[in-house]
């Protein structure tokens, strides 16, 4: 497996968003590369004659994100990358994520299977699956971990 000189991830708080987030710490170390570290607040889909709960809203997510983006940072520091970047984006999480790749140029871009859009992926595409069909480098889709199969007894 080649060197990377760049990983970068997307996260949402998702459990296989922070498994992706450990693969992705695990690469960079392996190659000593720099971790790029994104988040993309949702543009919000609720409309409203009433602006500032919308507004609200989209506040209180951009601080949710804020500390998950800072958080991931931490531990990958903590892990030992000495070269950690990170970017809150808001809008359409796909074209936002395409948007950081583009500009940031990694080698490898590692996702979670699945995110906290399952309702979304139903009438969108997952973004995993837009990310891997219209990145400019490589993807990885960090599944969940397998679940054991159930012992077959007699026969």
């Amino acid at each position: 497996m080649p060197a990377f000189r760049s990983v970068a991830v997307a996260i949402d708080g998702s459990a296989p968003s922070e498994r992706a987030l450990a693969s992705a710490i695990e690469l960079a170390k392996l190659g000593s590369a720099s971790l790029g570290i994104v988040g993309v607040v949702p543009a919000p889909r609720v409309y409203s004659d009433q602006g500032g709960a919308v507004l609200e809203v989209l506040a209180e997510d951009r601080r949710q994100f804020e500390s998950l983006v800072r958080r991931s940072a931490e531990a990958a520091r903590t892990a030992g990358i000495h070269s950690v970047t990170t970017d809150l984006r808001e809008g359409a999480i796909v074209e936002e994520i395409l948007s950081f790749l583009d500009q940031t140029q990694p080698d490898i871009v590692v996702l979670g299977a699945r995110g906290l859009s399952t309702t979304s992926r139903l009438l969108l595409g997952s973004v995993s699956d837009g990310v891997l069909h219209h990145a400019n480098c490589s993807v990885l889709i960090v599944r969940p971990a397998a679940k054991p199969c159930p012992a077959k007894t007699g026969a």
